[in-house]
């Protein structure tokens, strides 16, 4: 019997379900590593593998011990920040894959702000901090409003934003707390729309433009709370242009020229600035979801090709159609979950499906992040105000009912 060809896919979450599904298009059995065993991904792997999805030197020591079994053809990521695990393992098993110092980069803020600073891409002014003291100095230095930061974690997991100094103690222990590094990084506030900007680099180096989507934010004080997004952007074309060489311009400072390459962007007066960047297709049901609905492209499966030795299809990134989606967010009041009931939502014009990261009985927390988010809609429209109202009207009828628990 042939040995079966597999794909080992790091992190087993709702955003995972298209890696493995595109795994299993190819013909490729999907090992999945997930801390939780009932991640939504896990239940599909063929192989599920109980794995913190972070745990460098355990995803080398299984690739080691998956290829005694299997014909092992690639490592994948894409919607979770494991680039660093994914480049490593990939790297020990002789795999296609970027280097684990140009993962870095990407995962460590601080490291993506040297780079592209070195490479003459603007920047606000930052700091790395390591205690309060530090971060007094550097933020009299950068000046309010700020924005405190997790050096290397995601989800805006840590994140603050100061319009004075009398929270500053509180957001740099949040920082801290949610980095690995022992330092958090303190940046000066940008404003304007926000985007999503995602590129693909192909087998011989050559970078595809895949899309950018604007990405609304709540107003909440102090939490960076993304809404959801909408796909394509309703940017000028020349506008969109500048983000996508903004993009590559940013992935060559990093040292990403291989796969999929994804930059967080923000349009100021000054003009286009990177907030972040990352070595991986988009989280957020951007590429799983909006992208196949608009347009009807499959990045996941692109970028899964070339991560297995593949050479790319053009099929998965020619339009086949030409709409607009969206995904919105659905805020039910913090407490435990005592109803859901998405039947109203699905008959609203436009949506197409809702998405539950909670069940009855579960605790939906305060908003500090969007790792909290407990539920999105997401609709489509002929156009870009029709996809949103869709997608809100769906999350207006959305019953996700709570109760108060006692603290």
């Amino acid at each position: 019997m042939a040995t079966p060809r597999a794909v080992l896919i790091v992190c087993g979450g709702l955003l995972q379900v298209s890696a493995v599904e595109a795994a299993h298009s190819l013909g490729l059995h999907a090992v999945v590593t997930d801390a939780r065993a009932d991640a939504p991904a896990m239940r599909l792997a063929d192989e599920p593998v109980v794995l913190d999805i972070y745990d460098v030197p355990g995803h080398v020591r299984l690739v080691e011990e998956l290829r005694r079994r299997y014909e092992l053809v690639g490592v994948f990521a894409e919607g979770a920040d494991v680039e660093v695990t994914v480049a490593a393992a990939a790297a020990a098993a002789g795999l296609p894959g970027i280097p684990v110092e140009s993962a870095l980069n990407t995962k460590n803020k601080a490291r993506t702000r040297t780079r592209l600073e070195a490479a003459g891409i603007p920047n606000p002014p930052w700091r790395e901090v390591q205690d309060l003291a530090e971060a007094r100095a550097a933020a009299a230095s950068i000046g309010y409003p700020l924005v405190a930061k997790a050096v290397d974690n995601c989800a805006s997991r840590g994140t603050t934003k100061l319009d004075g100094p009398a929270d500053l103690e509180r957001a740099v222990g949040l920082a801290l707390a949610a980095s690995t590094t022992g330092t958090a990084l303190l940046e000066a506030c940008l404003f304007g729309p926000e985007q999503s900007v995602e590129i693909l680099f192909d087998e011989q180096g050559r970078v595809h433009r895949l899309n950018v989507v604007d990405r609304p934010f709540a107003d909440l004080e102090g939490i960076a709370l993304e809404l959801g997004h909408v796909n394509p952007s309703g940017l000028p074309d020349d506008r969109q242009r500048e983000l996508f060489d903004l993009a590559e311009r940013a992935a060559a400072a990093v040292g990403v020229r291989f796969g999929a390459f994804k930059a967080d962007t923000i349009w100021t007066a000054d003009g286009p600035r990177i907030l972040e960047a990352t070595a991986r297709l988009s989280g957020g049901f951007d590429c799983q979801k909006t992208t196949p609905l608009a347009t009807g492209r499959n990045f996941i499966r692109a970028a899964l090709r070339l991560a297995v030795g593949l050479p790319l299809d053009p099929n998965d990134l020619t339009p086949t159609r030409r709409r607009y989606a969206a995904a919105w967010t659905a805020l039910p009041e913090p407490g435990r979950v005592t109803e859901i009931d998405a039947g109203p939502s699905l008959s609203v014009p436009g949506v197409e499906e809702v998405l539950l990261r909670v069940a009855v009985d579960d605790i939906v927390p305060e908003y500090v992040d969007c790792a909290t988010r407990p539920a999105f809609v997401v609709a489509t429209g002929d156009t870009h105000d029709e996809a949103v109202a869709n997608a809100r009207a769906g999350v207006a009828a959305l019953r996700i009912r709570t109760e108060h628990v006692a603290a």
